[in-house]
């Protein structure tokens, strides 16, 4: 499966719209975006690997992982900072087609706080 940069970024929006003190937040809150439960499995242990999400141990259902995700991280939202903006995530994706459609999360953070600083004419 390949990492997919869009539905990280919708996951991460639906994630801060989310109160996980009032909503159980799992795989089930992401199945409008992307209606293959393994894929949205395989964006939450990314988006905890890279400390964006802080979540539960696995819970199995059916063989896929679930988790129970407890909230985003600093990491995570300056992350979602720097591409909340659809206009900025249009211009920074369109620029990532430019090499292959695919980057680090690093890389595409950098990418759009550049579109930001452009934007703001810094």
């Amino acid at each position: 499966m390949k990492r997919d940069l869009n539905l990280i970024r919708k996951m991460l929006l639906r994630i801060e719209e989310l109160d996980s003190t009032k909503h159980k937040i799992t795989i089930s809150s992401f199945l409008d975006l992307c209606d293959n439960p393994a894929i949205i499995s395989l964006h939450i242990e990314l988006l905890a690997d890279s400390y964006y999400i802080e979540i539960s141990e696995p819970i199995y259902v059916k063989n896929i992982k679930d988790f129970l995700i407890y909230r985003l991280t600093s990491d995570g939202y300056d992350y979602l900072d720097s591409i909340r903006e659809a206009s900025i995530w249009k211009k920074t994706s369109d620029k990532l087609i430019q090499v292959g459609g695919s980057a680090a999360l690093d890389v595409v953070k950098s990418l759009a706080i550049s579109v930001v600083k452009d934007r703001l004419g810094i």
